[in-house]
């Protein structure tokens, strides 16, 4: 048995991480019911909004044709994908709305050990190290806060991605091949279109840990590339999120909203094992957990070693100075550029930094096996249960359980949208009612038949005995158009009385109308250059033996 636990250690080890992963997550899977969080509803109503889209062959997702009261809203153009199309492949085999929910944010938690526990074997060549990185970045208190309290959907699959995409890295610099390529790719599109603002400060991460790893300037000029790959082909999605936010009114809704969420710094550190509101702020949690704070001291330690290892110190040097750099976007100090920069407001709540803080500490926590007393076996068991026991008390949902009516949700009439992220600009903020007609007469009169409402078109038979002016309470995007007979007529989206609205005239007689939500010349540049991204990698995949210099083993 000893002899089996040597030779399949790594395994061995893995298999423990996913066991041990079940403890904080097991206890949502044996109620029908829905954990509370704070924003679990939002999800499941954008959950299915996704999953009606993708059953209206709508790709890119773009557009939620039901929400609102009906009148539409472009959250997909600006919400993080990956969850969302996770989810809705559970909802294709019929799972419920509530399941689809709880395994796709179970299976993040799950995948993120798995992949931790690969890149940290990858990047220290030692299982225990390995083993112990995982550990302490599954039982960060934070990342349970992230779970079972605040639900946050798309976060918690950047925790996923961003050490899939460092280990990537990790066995590219070792040895330049294709499928290390692929996979820095692949997992960096996965994490940009896992969360706006969060993927984008991992990128970073994974920006300085390619020039810690990189032994030459080759070697990170190609890994560089990949990164630019993984942009690439996530470019359909980002591109358009970003220069068309200036269509919403999300900067006006958020342009304060941070200066709340400033946690004393003093939290970030004292020990909350009973998770007291004491030490919260808005309702978070902000410890770092008191393992992890160790963690940052021993690394400190580390650094005046002699017998350190040179790898060991740069490491420790940048996470020590990313560390000090996070803290100071945390606190009020950093209040003048969180002004000046929009896009940092985008984080919306300082506290939501912590999850560069999660990752560095659990990076850091490789020091505690520099030290001789946790090189004995026992002492690093203890190390391990201490470090899982201690977050037990995050382990049971605080916010409880909710009975759902999932017909409600998948049938949501708000925008499930908490600071007017998608709401358009043209129009007079979200509805309030359901229309007595999705098509109405401004001008003129007749009658309409034949109506059918997709999530991206309306189609419909109008007869008029005058030339008239119908408006479509659908809200107005980029993108939509109007076809009358086959036709593309204007259309106009800015009269007051029917403001953010599509109106359009159509002639007198029988008249047969199209209205559909299209890609714009942006979206669809952003479309092909994602598809220009994945011709690309299959170009490199067939030349692969002369560009990474593979050889088949004799």
């Amino acid at each position: 048995m000893g002899k089996f636990l040597r030779k399949y250690q790594y395994l061995v080890l893995l298999a423990l991480i996913v066991f041990v992963s079940f403890f904080p997550i097991v206890g949502i899977f044996i109620t029908p019911k829905l954990l509370h969080t704070h924003d679990g509803f939002a999800h499941l109503a954008r959950i299915a909004a996704y999953y009606k889209a993708l059953q209206d062959f709508e790709f890119p997702v773009r557009w939620a044709g039901d929400l609102n009261y009906g009148y539409g809203m472009p959250i997909f153009n600006f919400m993080y994908q990956t969850p969302y199309f996770i989810a809705s492949l559970f909802l294709f085999t019929h799972m419920s709305l509530v399941n689809a929910f709880k395994v796709t944010l179970g299976l993040s938690y799950i995948l993120s050990g798995i992949f931790m526990y690969g890149f940290a074997k990858e990047a220290f060549n030692d299982n225990k190290k390995a083993f112990l990185v995982a550990i302490f970045y599954q039982f960060a208190p934070f990342r349970l806060i992230e779970l079972l309290v605040r639900g946050a959907f798309g976060e918690v699959y950047t925790y996923a991605f961003l050490p899939l995409v460092l280990w990537g890295i990790a066995k590219f610099v070792k040895k330049q091949s294709f499928t290390s390529f692929l996979l820095i790719s692949i997992a960096t599109a996965l994490l940009v279109l896992s969360h706006n603002a969060l993927s984008l400060v991992f990128f970073g991460i994974c920006f300085v840990y390619t020039f810690l790893f990189a032994q030459n300037k080759n070697t990170f000029f190609k890994t560089m590339i990949a990164l630019c790959f993984g942009l690439l082909l996530s470019a359909y999605y980002w591109v358009p999120a970003i220069i068309e936010h200036k269509y919403t009114y999300g900067d006006l809704f958020m342009k304060t909203l941070y200066l709340h969420y400033f946690p004393p710094l003093q939290n970030f550190f004292i020990p909350n094992l009973i998770n007291s509101t004491s030490f919260q702020t808005g309702g978070i949690s902000v410890q770092i957990g008191l393992f992890h704070v160790i963690a940052i001291i021993f690394s400190l330690f580390l650094l005046f070693r002699k017998n350190t290892e040179t790898f060991i110190k740069k490491l420790t040097v940048a996470n020590i100075i990313l560390l000090l750099i996070t803290f100071f976007f945390m606190q009020p100090i950093s209040i003048p550029i969180w002004e000046h920069v929009a896009l940092l407001r985008q984080f919306q709540f300082a506290w939501r930094l912590l999850g560069i803080v999660t990752f560095i500490t659990s990076i850091l926590s490789v020091s505690y096996l520099y030290f001789k007393i946790f090189t004995k076996q026992w002492v690093y068991i203890l190390l391990v249960v201490l470090t899982i026991i201690t977050t037990a008390y995050y382990w049971k949902p605080p916010l409880g359980y909710d009975a759902i009516n999932e017909k409600y949700y998948w049938n949501f009439p708000l925008t499930s949208t908490y600071f007017g992220e998608t709401d358009v600009i043209w129009s007079a903020g979200p509805a309030k009612a359901y229309p007595q007609s999705r098509i109405e007469f401004v001008a003129g009169n007749g009658k309409i038949t034949k109506f059918i409402k997709r999530q991206t078109t309306q189609t419909f038979t109008v007869k008029t005995n005058n030339k008239a002016v119908l408006v479509s309470n659908t809200e107005y995007f980029p993108g939509w158009r109007v076809f009358v007979n086959g036709e593309p007529v204007s259309i106009q989206f800015q009269d007051p009385n029917w403001r953010g609205l599509i109106t359009f005239a159509v002639p007198k007689g029988t008249s047969t109308v199209q209205i559909a939500f299209g890609e714009t010349p942006l979206r669809l540049s952003s479309d092909i250059a994602s598809l220009t991204g994945i011709i690309l990698l299959i170009f490199l995949g067939i030349l692969r033996k002369k560009i990474f210099y593979e050889r088949k083993k004799v």
